[in-house]
């Protein structure tokens, strides 16, 4: 089997990128030929608002010696009309997103992306919620546990953020939850820019992770922490109600993530070995074997 794996960034510092990279290793693993397209290997214009069109284009005309084409970008959905009986577009967010960044433009580019998606062979997404709302496949996020297993602890306690600058990971609500309580924290994609292995590392020894972000999927920050057995306060939203017991869900206020850290001392063993056995399931062989049965499942079918 031979499997393309296209996404702007795989292997960078975003969630998407070192997912990729995962399932690119997995795959490798099991003795699936891959090739990673990103953006160093097709044409397009580096201009935000071009980008996605014309890397789509590039890779349109990019010849690929694949028997499945697997997207990792609902902007790059048009790829699915290469081989469209033979793509999967797997959306690490919900569609929302787009609408909660960019207004009515958002809304229009979310409908043309939704069209381009039902010409896939196959859609799936990291939430669960989305998934089931629109009939896609849910394939969870992955991480590494033998590689976060390996980092030593920093030794040092703090709150952490880590997210990049970007107003739907909402770091202005952390700052002055971060303030109020008068905690050390750190601020990493933000304040801060640090080496994935140091985030682990701060994450092993810290008081808790706060996600305060509008929006997510299943980040690969919440797993990671997961897996340092790191307490994590995350916001009341679609994406992290299913794992209510490994959490301490707020609502978007001040008050509500105040009185969230509260509750650190009394729910955190709990929180902790909840999270540790969800992402133990999660583990990069194991996710990558349900993208090999839907690949199977393409090549079967068609």
């Amino acid at each position: 089997m031979r499997v393309a794996l296209v996404n702007y960034t795989a292997g960078g510092v975003s969630g998407t990128g070192r997912h990729v990279a995962l399932l690119a290793r997995g795959l490798r693993e099991r003795g699936v030929k891959v090739e990673v397209v990103t953006l160093r290997d097709a044409w397009h214009i580096a201009v935000p608002v071009l980008r996605a069109a014309t890397f789509t284009l590039g890779v349109t005309f990019k010849r690929l010696e694949a028997d499945v084409i697997h997207v990792h970008n609902p902007k790059l959905a048009g790829l699915a009309l290469k081989q469209p009986s033979r793509s999967v577009v797997t959306v690490h967010g919900g569609m929302i997103e787009f609408s909660l960044k960019y207004g009515g433009l958002g809304r229009l580019a979310t409908k043309v992306m939704n069209g381009l998606l039902r010409r896939a062979g196959a859609v799936t997404s990291v939430m669960m919620s989305e998934a089931e709302k629109n009939g896609w496949i849910w394939v969870p996020n992955m991480t590494d546990l033998r590689a976060i297993e390996a980092v030593k602890s920093a030794g040092d306690s703090y709150v952490l953020f880590v997210g990049r600058n970007d107003p739907i990971k909402n770091y202005p609500l952390f700052k002055k939850v971060v303030d109020m309580l008068g905690v050390p924290y750190k601020a990493f994609g933000v304040e801060e820019v640090a080496s994935w292995e140091r985030v682990i590392a701060h994450m092993k020894s810290a008081d808790c992770l706060m996600i305060t972000s509008l929006w997510e999927g299943m980040p690969s920050v919440l797993l990671e922490a997961w897996a340092a057995r790191c307490p994590v306060i995350a916001p009341a939203i679609p994406a992290f109600k299913p794992f209510q017991p490994a959490l301490i869900l707020a609502r978007h206020t001040l008050d509500s993530y105040i009185e969230a850290y509260r509750l650190l001392d009394s729910r955190r063993s709990e929180i902790v070995e909840h999270g540790y056995a969800i992402v133990s399931e999660l583990d990069y062989p194991n996710v990558t074997s349900k993208y090999v049965s839907i690949y199977e499942g393409l090549l079967t079918r068609f």
